[in-house]
């Protein structure tokens, strides 16, 4: 059976009320061990069945603890492995977390990195700490979906890299067809090198990772029928939560659990797939499964979440989308043509009235420097008038919201940042890192040009050298060879020139050096603090450098570094700052990572009178009375292949993982890829478009009562200002909110 099931329809209820039904109506006989089993996402969810389940087995006056399991797929797989193994060897089974998995590819990067060095340096625009960190980061999660792909398709790393190999030489030969792809060959094989690094390490460790564990199981339940028969007597009923976000394994071990002829139950909202782009998860899965002849189709198309004019603009979307979007693979891969019903008199979740609710389409002439301060006095306004409703901002990428923060701190406004770190949690550890490093070692003067680098990259008053100047500039500092004759001059001498070898230094070098060295000299004294008040004292020097300029999002993710060097000295008191400096590189490198829980795992229930601020892909799961929508313009839902795209990276100019994963099933899978008749860029495009029209979609029916949907007409990416086209989907929203409200205004 396959339940497709709109936003807010209450599948986590349906599974619920089913999977107690069966238990009710003796489907499954506890005295032979046997349960249903429910699969899910996260250990959260599973907490959430299993209460659930156990409440509504008391209710109807049965055993509430027996009868079901509920199990992530991780578990699943691990008790099928070890279910094999048997004794004490099963038990000894090592299955990497998702950290030690992490830690793992950051030592094969690192690894590839001193092997390559010169290639690794060939990808970097320039050399700047904060360049090199979010780069680093790029490649980290790329490798990190690239692997996932690669492992659900059942790629080997030898394979590949002889695919590339072969590749390699035919391009020698013959004229190349897709340019993009034979530019971005040199990644590939790094991301392919990786993949081999990280399987060679985790074998020394006699580990499996997450994808290797799925592969054991499928291998044992598709290979041993006596294990597969073994598991069908166990649980003859499978009930699947979240099966648009299925991959291949999963698919595959469950579809042999169950067996021809078994009961599976996959409840899902194809929709509703937003992480298709940078994991191996993707809605065809599900939708071929709902359009199987031997699969029961029993949807769940009403939802009470949502004023009825909202659902009817989400419906909108998917309507336009599946007739009428310029590319025809988007028009049969972004939606499954299915509309969200308003609840029927008499449900128990009646629709907020369309009468107490609203939509407005927002357009700001300038760039986002008018949009982002505008949205965050809107937000802040809403929860004064309504100060009983829920209300959250949506952001694109975490960037704009790390920029929104900004604004609402000024306002002082009450907010939940639900915001990841990621990639400025380790610039913000790379910056102070780099100026932590020359406070525990002044003399060395290598050290010199990577503070001032870090102080560039962040334009603090300190470093105010000129871009086209600024190489020439790091050099003259590289080549200091006396740096205690700068750092510690003495009166009446004119030591800059002594520091530096004769003829290096221009005259318009002594202002910007005396600038940087008298900065250096007034946060010398900081040295002597506890290292904790050592860094909040150095982050308000960096971030905080004026009443004007205070950055209150990176000043809190420094005060959480500061709070975790000191709890590692206070684990290691006899460690001091050059020790504490080399664990602060754990971070800005990636080893490491402050405990930053998504609101998913957490739990996180919005309160009245307190504003949201997480990413569109954040809210997934969540719902509030007003949601603001930022950033939706055709850089973000680009309406052609060829556009530009925002919140990806410029070197590859589109989103690194979707771009690599296509070129990884291009090359393997060649005419057998999802889309046989365009280049792998040209998927990748596909897929990202697909992908971020269905967050629009999320995110549009996260709202009960009050949407805004925003765009400027101008933004700023990577230094350089794009005109940003009116997304597509925005006129067509635009022309539905005229229609149904020939009062609306429109700014």
């Amino acid at each position: 059976m396959a339940v497709s099931a709109v936003p807010g329809s209450g599948k986590t209820f349906t599974l619920t009320q089913l999977a107690a039904q069966l238990i009710a109506e003796e489907r499954i006989d506890p005295t032979r061990n046997q349960q249903v089993l429910v699969v899910t996402y996260l250990n959260a969810s599973v907490d959430n069945f299993k209460a659930r389940i156990h409440d509504r087995l008391a209710e109807l006056g049965l055993n509430p603890e027996r009868g079901y399991d509920v199990r992530t797929l991780h578990s699943l797989g691990l008790e099928i492995v070890r279910l094999v193994q048997g004794g004490e060897r099963g038990n000894d089974l090592i299955v990497l977390d998702e950290g030690q998995s992490r830690r793992f590819l950051t030592l094969a990067v690192d690894n590839w990195i001193e092997a390559y060095p010169m290639e690794w340096a060939s990808f970097l625009p320039d050399q700047t700490p904060q360049a090199q960190t979010r780069w680093r980061t790029t490649v980290e999660k790329t490798a990190a979906a690239f692997i996932r792909t690669a492992k659900n398709e059942r790629y080997a790393p030898e394979a590949i890299l002889g695919q590339i190999q072969t590749l390699t030489q035919r391009l020698k030969e013959e004229p190349a067809v897709d340019e993009a792809s034979v530019t971005r060959l040199p990644f590939l094989n790094m991301l392919a090198g990786i993949f081999s690094g990280y399987q060679a390490i985790i074998k020394r460790q006699g580990a499996l990772d997450f994808n290797d564990l799925i592969g054991q199981a499928v291998d044992l339940v598709v290979g041993r029928p006596d294990v597969a028969d073994l598991l069908r007597q166990r649980w003859p009923f499978v009930l699947e939560d979240e099966a648009q976000d299925s991959v291949p394994l999963q698919e595959i071990l469950l579809s042999h659990l169950v067996g021809e002829g078994g009961n599976w139950v996959r409840v899902g909202d194809p929709n509703q797939a937003i992480t298709s782009t940078f994991t191996a998860a993707h809605p065809r899965y599900l939708n071929a499964f709902l359009d199987r002849e031997d699969v029961q189709n029993r949807p769940l198309p009403h939802s009470g979440r949502c004023a009825p004019k909202i659902l009817a603009a989400a419906n909108r979307l998917v309507h336009w989308a599946c007739d009428h979007h310029p590319v025809p693979e988007v028009r049969q891969n972004a939606f499954r043509r299915q509309d969200i019903l308003p609840t029927p008199v008499g449900d128990g979740q009646q629709n907020p009235p369309d009468k107490e609710s609203r939509i407005v389409i927002k357009v700001y002439k300038h760039r986002e420097d008018e949009e982002l301060p505008n949205l965050a006095h809107l937000a802040h306004l809403y929860t004064q008038k309504r100060p009983h409703q829920t209300v959250a901002i949506l952001v694109p990428t975490n960037d704009v919201g790390h920029k929104i923060a900004e604004h609402l701190d000024r306002l002082e406004a009450s907010y939940d940042n639900l915001l990841r770190g990621g990639t400025r949690e380790r610039e913000i550890a790379t910056a102070l890192h780099a100026l932590l490093a020359l406070l525990a070692d002044p003399l060395r003067g290598r050290l010199l040009h990577k503070a001032y680098l870090a102080l560039y990259d962040i334009n603090h008053p300190a470093a105010t050298v000129p871009d086209q100047h600024i190489e020439r500039f790091e050099a003259v500092l590289r080549s200091v060879v006396k740096a205690e004759k700068l750092l510690y001059p003495q009166e009446g001498r004119d030591d800059i020139l002594e520091a530096l070898p004769k003829g290096v230094v221009q005259a318009p070098d002594l202002e910007h050096i005396g600038r940087f060295i008298n900065f250096l000299q007034n946060i010398f004294p900081l040295r002597l603090l506890p290292i904790d008040d050592l860094i909040i004292a150095l982050s308000d020097e960096v971030f905080a450098f004026d009443d004007k300029n205070v950055n209150e999002t990176d000043l809190a993710i420094a005060y959480q570094i500061a709070n975790v060097l000191r709890s590692w000295y206070d684990l290691h008191p006899h460690w001091r700052l050059p020790e504490l400096v080399n664990e602060l590189a754990e971070i800005a490198e990636g080893r490491r990572h402050l405990s930053v829980v998504s609101s998913e795992e957490s739990g996180y229930d919005p309160q009245p009178g307190r504003i949201s601020l997480t990413t569109q892909h954040g809210a997934k799961g969540l719902e509030w009375d007003g949601v603001f929508l930022a950033g939706i313009d055709g850089m973000w839902i680009p309406g052609t292949l060829d556009a530009y795209f925002l919140g990806v990276d410029e070197y590859l100019g589109g989103d690194p993982a979707a771009e690599m994963t296509a070129e990884l099933k291009s090359l393997m899978a060649g005419d057998q890829a999802h889309y046989p008749h365009r280049s792998a860029t040209e998927a990748a495009h596909i897929e990202v478009i697909c992908e971020r029209l269905r967050l629009l979609y999320v995110g549009m029916t996260r709202a009960r009562r009050f949407l805004q949907i925003s765009r400027s007409r101008k933004t700023r990416a990577y230094r350089k200002e794009y005109d940003a086209e009116p997304s597509t989907a925005l006129g067509v929203l635009y022309q539905f909110v005229k229609e149904i409200d020939d009062r609306a205004t429109f700014a």
